[in-house]
């Protein structure tokens, strides 16, 4: 590649950082926040089950754990209690419609 006059210089002070959207929960309804959460309970429920059918019961038990530190790390344990009961609802429901 041929090298031009504008190729040798600095790049320097041309970045400007971009500042990630911010998310406002008040642009959402409270309907939609609740069947995103709902969405998002039964995502969880398929990928557990489907590391479970991967890689056996024990070591999905493990990745499991670390899954939910990292939730918990992330957003905060009242998050994560109420995925795990959104879990249970969604597998309860299930077994009721069978």
């Amino acid at each position: 590649m041929k090298r031009t006059k504008n190729s040798n210089k600095s790049a320097v002070g041309i970045y400007v950082p971009l500042e990630r959207p911010k998310l406002q929960n008040d642009s959402y309804s409270q309907e939609m926040l609740e069947h995103m959460r709902q969405c998002e309970a039964r995502e969880w429920m398929r990928r557990r089950a489907t590391k479970i059918g991967e890689v056996g019961l024990e070591a999905a038990q493990l990745w499991w754990a670390k899954v939910k530190d990292d939730i918990a790390r992330r957003r905060g344990q009242p998050a994560l209690d109420d995925l795990i009961k959104r879990m249970y609802k969604e597998k309860k429901d299930g077994q009721k419609n069978v």
